[in-house]
C-alpha cells in the first residue's frame, strides 16, 4: 500500500538549473535562428524611392486641393479705405461708413457699437432726427465726436474684421453673424468650411454725462 501511494503522489524529479555555459549556448542558437528568418511577403518585392519632406508636403496640398477646391484657392476681399471729413472743430464724419458695413455684410448697429466702444466716444448715424435737424452730412455717414484720422478708422476695421468677420479655420470672409436668443451669445458661422465660433461681447461705449442726465438722476433719487 505504501508503494502504491508513493506512485500516486509522485510529482516528478526537480529540474536542474542550467549552468551559465548552457544559457550562453541557447542564446547563440536563438540568434542563429533569427538571422536565418526571411521576410514573408510578395515575391519580387523591392523598396521604392524615398520621398523628401518637401515632396510629401506638396503631395498633401495636392490631395487637399483635389478634395476641397474651395479651400485650395484664396479669394481676396477688398474694402474701400475709410473716408473721414472734418465737421466743425470737434467732430468728424466717416463718409462711407454704411457702405463699408454692407461690404462686410454686417449690421450697421453692430459695427457702430464696436466703433464707439473702441474709440471711447459718442457718435450717431447721419439721417437720424438729431443729425438731420443740425444738417450734418448725408444719410449713412457716421458722425464721431473727436478728431480721428482715416488711419485710426482703418486699424479699427482690421480689428473688427479679425474678430467678427474672418473664419479662424479657413481664413474666409464668407461668414454670417448670428445671435442665439437662449444663450445671448454671438457666433460667426462660415459658409465654406462650416466652422462656427463664439465672439466676444462688445462692451458699452463711452457716454458723457450731460446736464439732462444729472437732472434725471436727481429726480430719480427724489
Amino acid at each position: 500500500m505504501a508503494e502504491e501511494n508513493e506512485e500516486v503522489f509522485d510529482f516528478g524529479s526537480k529540474k536542474k538549473k542550467k549552468s551559465k555555459k548552457e544559457k550562453v549556448k541557447d542564446d547563440e542558437e536563438g540568434n542563429e535562428d533569427a538571422a536565418e528568418a526571411t521576410l514573408v511577403g510578395q515575391d519580387g518585392w523591392t523598396q521604392g524611392s524615398l520621398y523628401t519632406y518637401d515632396e510629401l508636403l506638396e503631395r498633401l496640398y495636392r490631395i487637399i486641393e483635389a478634395k476641397n477646391p474651395s479651400l485650395g484657392t484664396k479669394e481676396r476681399y477688398v474694402l474701400k479705405p475709410p473716408q473721414c471729413v472734418r465737421v466743425g472743430s470737434k467732430k468728424v464724419a466717416w463718409v462711407n461708413f454704411s457702405e463699408i458695413c454692407e461690404m462686410m455684410k454686417r449690421p450697421v448697429e453692430h459695427v457702430l457699437q464696436f466703433v464707439l466702444a473702441e474709440f471711447g466716444t459718442e457718435g450717431s448715424i447721419a439721417g437720424a432726427a438729431t443729425t438731420r435737424a443740425e444738417g450734418q452730412g448725408a444719410d449713412g455717414q457716421l458722425i464721431l465726436k473727436g478728431r480721428y484720422l482715416p488711419k485710426h478708422c482703418e486699424s479699427l476695421l482690421r480689428k473688427y474684421i479679425k474678430e467678427y468677420v474672418t473664419c479662424e479655420m479657413c481664413k474666409s470672409a464668407a461668414t454670417t453673424l448670428k445671435k442665439d436668443s437662449s444663450t445671448r451669445l454671438t457666433a460667426v458661422e462660415c459658409s465654406n468650411c462650416g466652422a462656427s465660433r463664439t465672439t466676444a461681447s462688445i462692451k458699452a461705449g463711452y457716454h458723457a454725462v450731460t446736464r439732462g442726465d444729472r437732472k434725471a438722476a436727481k429726480n430719480a433719487k427724489a
